[in-house]
């Protein structure tokens, strides 16, 4: 590692601290990444950002109504279709928690995430707790079946369905997405494939064989007409 590298990440980072302290999360972020880019054995940039990651994820949900009741998870970072991986779980919080522990991180906010992290981890590893918050949780989000939403990948509009979690799809390994057949395809989407395709062209639908990749897609924050 050059010398120059340690200095500019060493520069990085104390703008990032800096960022921080100003309660700039988004770019205190963007600036650790980039000391831990310049210089990877850099101590310090994976602990600010474990700080914007945790603070930001309540901003998100906050400014998001529809999904405020989903902060434990968001806090920790876990998908909902990871949310009954009780091993997942435990290892989310073990890596916060080292990274945000106040004894160890003395940057800005750290304790506030690591209390989050805390709060988040009492609810999610109690049996009991875990089974009344996810009740809540889905109970809440029930409340969007019907509502015809936008994706924030594709932009493609999508009706709202329930589909009970032993009947989705599987994860592509490595990737955030689905492992989907055509059959799939009309509870992704507002209107059933024959009819939208019925509409667009003449030609015969494709064969159901072969599985294809579909990309997660997340709510829009209002519905769309």
């Amino acid at each position: 590692m050059q010398p120059t590298n340690r200095a500019e990440a060493d520069r990085l980072l104390a703008i990032a601290a800096t960022l921080l302290e100003q309660k700039d999360l988004s770019t205190a972020r963007d600036f650790a990444l980039l000391a831990q880019e310049t210089d990877p054995l850099l101590e310090g940039s994976d602990q600010i950002m474990a700080i914007t990651d945790v603070l930001m994820s309540i901003d998100k949900n906050i400014n998001n109504d529809k999904n405020i009741n989903n902060h434990h998870y968001a806090i920790l970072n876990i998908e909902i279709h990871r949310t009954h991986d009780p091993e997942y779980i435990k290892q989310q919080y073990r890596r916060l928690a080292i990274l945000l522990h106040p004894d160890k991180n003395k940057f800005a906010f750290s304790g506030d995430a690591f209390k989050l992290v805390s709060d988040a981890w009492a609810v999610l590893s109690n049996p009991g707790l875990k089974t009344a918050y996810d009740e809540e949780l889905f109970e809440f989000l029930k409340v969007l079946e019907g509502y015809c939403l936008r994706c924030q990948h594709c932009e493609r509009a999508f009706q709202v369905v329930v589909i009970p979690m032993e009947a989705l799809p599987p994860m592509v390994p490595g990737q955030d997405a689905y492992c989907c057949s055509w059959p799939y395809f009309p509870i992704g989407f507002a209107g059933s494939v024959s009819d939208r395709m019925s509409k667009e062209t003449s030609s015969p639908l494709p064969e159901k064989t072969g599985p294809v990749c579909r990309k997660r897609g997340r709510p829009a924050k209002n519905p769309v007409s």
